[in-house]
């Protein structure tokens, strides 16, 4: 059972992490980004106007050395703010609750519910993130995809999202997160069965490939390229009935709440808004919703 924990761990962390990364330290993060702030490529950080301006910042859920060094900007900007705003609150008990919730003791067996083959795709999926064969039964399809579409990423302290995150503890802004695990979770639970097991079988194919649609994604983030995001963003839930299906629970619908939540503090000003890069890009993110509000909004150079 002993090695059973640290896979089980990585894996909660992975997971964490796709949802939204934590860790790391404020002293690590500045002596970073000192040494490496001629590398840094253009930040994905957009300026609200105001009388105390807010800042919505593009994250990606990696730890890749061309995307890890945060722009002088970026640190200037959460320096300035008066409260940090996450996808989600994460705290070691978070994170029980989370595996808790993945795993749960009563779930039907997700065995009896795949085809013979895309179950020994699983297993063997499993065997890869260190985790057993009964611990797989507990989940479902939709939480399923969840599990093996987080990045395989080891370090979260050195990542985009985790290097903000313990920076905005360590200045001690108030954190209020835009959404909830349970919410994050809903959106892989709640899916349709077939719906789900559809994604599965995609989501293990685009394991087996090497990921490559994650890598043109953060090639898109290290050359600070917009439009190359939007186009990566689309094609990916483009490119089959399952894919499409996603779109709206995954990334539109949550934009909308997202937006919506955060009005009164940018209303307020002094916001530090980090959330994954992909929802503010496009005519359905969370910049174009909040400029309907009547925001100013500008992506700073």
């Amino acid at each position: 059972m002993t090695s059973l924990f640290p896979a089980l761990n990585r894996s909660i962390t992975a997971i964490c992490l796709f949802l939204f990364g934590f860790l790391g330290t404020e002293t690590a993060l500045l002596a970073a980004n000192t040494a490496a702030a001629t590398e840094a490529p253009r930040a994905f950080l957009w300026k609200v106007e105001g009388p105390h301006p807010s800042w919505l910042c593009g994250t990606v859920h990696s730890g890749d050395p061309r995307v890890a060094a945060l722009a002088p900007s970026v640190v200037a900007a959460l320096s300035s703010s008066r409260s940090f705003h996450p996808e989600v609150e994460l705290s070691p008990e978070t994170i029980t609750t989370l595996a808790a919730k993945l795993f749960p003791a009563d779930a039907p067996d997700l065995a009896t519910r795949l085809p013979a083959r895309l179950w020994a795709r699983v297993v063997k999926a499993g065997v890869q993130l260190g985790l057993p064969e009964p611990m797989l039964h507990q989940l479902s399809a939709g939480t399923a995809v969840l599990l093996f579409s987080a990045p395989e990423e080891g370090d979260a302290e050195a990542t985009v999202d985790g290097q903000l995150y313990a920076h905005a503890k360590e200045r001690n802004l108030r954190i209020a997160a835009l959404e909830t695990i349970d919410e994050q979770l809903a959106v892989f639970q709640q899916l349709a069965e077939p719906q789900a097991i559809a994604a599965l079988a995609e989501t293990l194919d685009d394991v087996d490939a090497g990921r490559p649609d994650d890598r043109k994604l953060l090639d898109a983030y290290a050359a600070g390229d917009e439009h190359a995001i939007l186009v990566a963003v689309q094609t990916d839930f483009g490119r089959s009935p399952a894919s499409r299906a996603l779109a709206n629970p995954l990334l539109y619908d949550r934009n909308r709440v997202m937006a919506a939540r955060l009005a009164p503090d940018l209303a307020s000003g002094g916001a530090f808004v980090a959330i994954g890069v992909a929802h503010l890009i496009g005519p359905k993110s969370v910049i174009e919703l909040l400029r309907a509000r009547g925001y100013k909004i500008t992506r700073v150079p």
